[in-house]
């Protein structure tokens, strides 16, 4: 790969890039903010003086995006992907998405295979499958980093997101907390075989088992992440079961099931949690059509993807750290 001088002046990602560490926890320490292990300001000064006057040069690399999803989902990481790519000058990307609803394996498989060829590394959304496991296995072996973005994959060099399982849990505890019926039902909205759903289910039911023994998770639904059959889906599901007090929604399509709630006539009375803020969801927190929203630092996650990837082709083994998962509600400030 060609070489390209930097500025002399350092930033944080230059601290970043030689500490191996996040530029959210170099600004930590740089700002002496509380919270932040001795070891981590020692890496940060150490990288302080090796960085010196003058950097080295900084090896130009190119990164793959390949993103299986719900159409909203892909927005929000094209977007924050335009966002963050000028901190990373000397990184060049290219963004490959298909709808999850839309995907054919064989076609899939042969991008993730062709980006896997072409680039340094790749950061990956998909459901898991034999032949896409197979594909990031063998990257492996030929040394090109798969890193999962939120979705975990077997064989991937590094998973940035969050802690799904406790993101699952969180979602059951507001449930039966805000559900003031002594006894009633609970359903939940999945899509296809993603780690995070899976995971997120799997939070959710310890919770409500566990700590909320009245309320029955009658159901699991499968949705494909768009709003207008997800619609569908649920208008079909509430025709049969009016008493349903809670939905949590762990996939896409969350304005079909707010829509599908309105026509029932239960907007306000069945409970409505749901993940990812766009300017969708959030007019449903505001008008009240839901009344949770997980969300994820997209911007951070996105940016720790790519120092993982840069990581791992200078031989450094990123440390497995999970990142926050963002609530927010009708009263938050968006």
């Amino acid at each position: 790969m060609a070489e390209q001088n930097v500025r002399k002046k350092l930033t944080i990602q230059d601290i970043a890039r030689i500490s191996g560490l996040s530029t959210a926890t170099v600004d930590r320490v740089l700002n002496n903010r509380p919270g932040v292990k001795e070891s981590t300001r020692t890496r940060v000064e150490n990288a302080l003086k090796q960085g010196g006057p003058e950097l080295q040069p900084l090896t130009s690399r190119h990164i793959a995006f390949v993103i299986d999803a719900g159409s909203s989902f892909i927005e929000i990481v094209r977007a924050s992907l335009e966002r963050v790519k000028y901190a990373f000058p000397h990184i060049s990307f290219t963004f490959d998405s298909v709808l999850n609803c839309e995907r054919e394996q064989l076609s899939f498989c042969q991008t993730l295979k062709s980006r896997i060829a072409n680039s340094d590394g790749v950061v990956l959304v998909s459901r898991e499958d034999m032949l896409i496991n197979s594909e990031v296995r063998e990257a492996a072996g030929k040394g090109v980093p798969i890193v999962s973005l939120t979705s975990d994959m077997p064989h991937s060099a590094a998973y940035i997101g969050v802690d799904e399982v406790s993101v699952g849990a969180n979602a059951a505890l507001f449930m039966g907390r805000m559900i003031r019926q002594k006894s009633a039902k609970v359903v939940f909205v999945a899509s296809s075989t993603y780690r995070a759903q899976e995971e997120r289910e799997m939070g959710f039911r310890r919770v409500m088992r566990s700590e909320f023994p009245h309320l029955s998770v009658i159901e699991k639904i499968n949705s494909n992440d768009e709003s207008d059959g997800t619609y569908k889906i649920i208008r079909d599901f509430l025709a049969q079961n009016p008493d349903v007090a809670g939905i949590y929604n762990l996939a896409g399509g969350n304005r079909g099931v707010a829509r599908a709630l309105n026509e029932a006539g239960l907007t306000g009375k069945t409970i409505f949690i749901g993940h990812e803020l766009t300017e969708h969801t959030q007019k449903l927190l505001e008008q009240g059509g839901m009344d949770i929203v997980f969300a994820h630092d997209m911007d951070r996650e996105v940016s720790g993807c790519i120092e993982a990837i840069d990581k791992l082709c200078r031989g450094v083994k990123p440390e497995r750290s999970y990142y926050p998962s963002l609530i927010y509600t009708r009263y938050s400030r968006f």
